[in-house]
């Protein structure tokens, strides 16, 4: 009676065993797939630039930055403040018609600058600078690397040299000439901060430094699920669970990341639907689709480990009654 006992605690606490191992199999298994996408995807730059270039030549996104620069230059050369500093009896009517058609020149010739190829290339320049600086920060050794966000910058001063050569009014030329400091004209203004990823960097850093060791780690993981199982069986048809199971956590997870980062490409870059859908799809289609055969592979195993399971159950009764 105790030996009994004894044996069916034994047993108890093997078929636990190898619930838990298959469950860190799949958490081992799926973890070294993320930290293989995020080495060979996320963290590759020709693979980023091909995903974020739709975004750059997207009329949205170009649309806000020239209003961003837009705005920033009108601010600078406010000509209802300079004529009230400088001519306070000026004639109000004029001004506001000037002012007006000053900002209708203003954003005519900006949006003109910004839809170029040079401005298309200053933007993604400073991306492969800033995903380059994230590649960086990943690999580092210590915490002294950080990510910034990915700042697109430019400079106020040909803007302002180019109003003062379009400028059909005289004045407005004399105005901007003369009372616009240069350091107004060396000025710098932010069209974009972004990051992407950035708030993932430890995430990042974490699977970095896993990534060698984590294959290693799901099969050991498993070899002892099959070792401690009572039957060989019992452990396919768990670790074919975990593993199914563990897809469809990993899917929806990937899923969610991917729609926060397309929403950030509408929040930031006002990217339309069709350029944020590419730079997500480049991203994280090799990745859901590599979930996808381990959890496939997680259900075969599933349903083999069943079959067995089915086809040995009445031999084993058989010798039972026998």
């Amino acid at each position: 009676m105790e030996h009994s006992r004894n044996l069916a605690i034994i047993l108890t606490v093997r078929r636990a065993l190898v619930v838990l191992l298959v469950i860190v199999a799949a958490v081992f298994a799926y973890g070294s797939v993320l930290a293989y996408w995020a080495d060979t995807m996320l963290l590759d730059t020709p693979t980023f630039m091909e995903a974020i270039e739709p975004v750059v030549n997207d009329d949205n996104a170009r649309a806000q930055a020239s209003s961003t620069i837009s705005n920033a230059v009108m601010d600078v050369i406010d000509i209802r403040r300079i004529t009230e500093l400088v001519a306070p009896d000026f004639d109000i009517p004029a001004i506001d018609q000037l002012a007006a058609d000053l900002d209708s020149l203003v954003r005519e010739k900006v949006e003109a600058a910004v839809g170029t190829d040079t401005f298309g290339d200053l933007w993604l320049g400073e991306m492969r600078r800033w995903h380059i600086g994230l590649v960086g920060a990943v690999h580092a050794d210590t915490d002294e690397s950080v990510a910034d966000g990915a700042e697109i910058r430019v400079a106020l001063g040909p803007y302002l040299d180019l109003l003062i050569e379009q400028a059909e009014s005289p004045l407005v030329r004399r105005l901007i000439t003369s009372l616009v400091p240069d350091d107004i004209r060396q000025a710098q203004v932010v069209v974009f901060n972004a990051a992407p990823v950035a708030d993932r960097l430890e995430l990042l850093r974490l699977l970095e430094r896993a990534r060698p060791y984590l294959p290693w780690a799901t099969a050991i993981a498993l070899l002892l699920a099959f070792i401690a199982a009572p039957q060989a069986r019992h452990a396919l048809f768990g670790a074919g669970i975990s593993f199914a199971v563990g897809g469809v956590i990993a899917g929806a997870v990937a899923a969610r990341e991917a729609g926060r980062i397309e929403d950030l490409m509408h929040s930031t870059f006002s990217a339309s639907k069709e350029s944020a859908a590419h730079f997500t799809a480049t991203l994280f289609e090799p990745l859901t689709t590599w979930i996808g055969y381990l959890a496939l592979a997680g259900l075969s195993a599933m349903l083999v480990g069943a079959a067995v399971m089915f086809l040995l159950g009445p031999q084993r009764l058989h010798r039972v009654h026998a």
